[in-house]
């Protein structure tokens, strides 16, 4: 059965707050390993640099390790190589990094949610209702920004 649970991000040392959905389908409670997926707001061209608030500026949701292992990965790998969308960035990311942070941009995001709709086709009544709440979500982003994360903390 597919959980949802809000609760807002708000770190002591930052203004950001934003609310954040855990969703899961297959991971336990208890599971703490995950993936968050995010806009990402665009900094000013002439500020230069990408600063945390910037990738942690909107709304987001978690997918935890059992669910992201067999529902998303098999969407999110093909993507790569990707480029990130900052001029200032990381460039090049080859692979997908389950420790860090991926950046995409609008193009490799919309790639990413064809790629869960089909995913979508082969599977049961469960992980679709799991799929169109992901893919709701991450198209939802698409309306706020350009540019996308994917924060691993493996």
């Amino acid at each position: 059965m597919l959980r949802y649970k809000e609760w807002t991000f708000s770190p002591h040392d930052s203004s950001i707050e934003h609310k954040v959905t855990d969703i899961r389908l297959y991971s336990g409670d208890s599971e703490l390993i995950n993936l968050e997926f995010k806009p990402v707001h665009m900094y000013p061209p002439e500020n230069g640099e990408m600063h945390w608030e910037d990738w942690n500026y909107y709304d987001s949701i978690y997918v935890y390790k059992s669910d992201y292992e067999k529902l998303l990965l098999p969407a999110i790998l093909p993507l790569f190589p990707v480029n990130d969308p900052d001029p200032n960035g990381f460039g090049t990311q080859e692979y997908f990094d389950l420790t860090s942070f991926n950046f995409f941009g609008k193009d490799d995001w919309q790639r990413l949610i064809a790629n869960l709709s089909e995913c979508m086709e082969t599977a049961d009544e469960a992980e679709k209702e799991f799929y169109r709440c992901v893919i709701g979500f991450l198209t939802d982003f698409m309306a706020v920004s350009d540019w996308f994360c994917i924060e691993g903390n493996l």
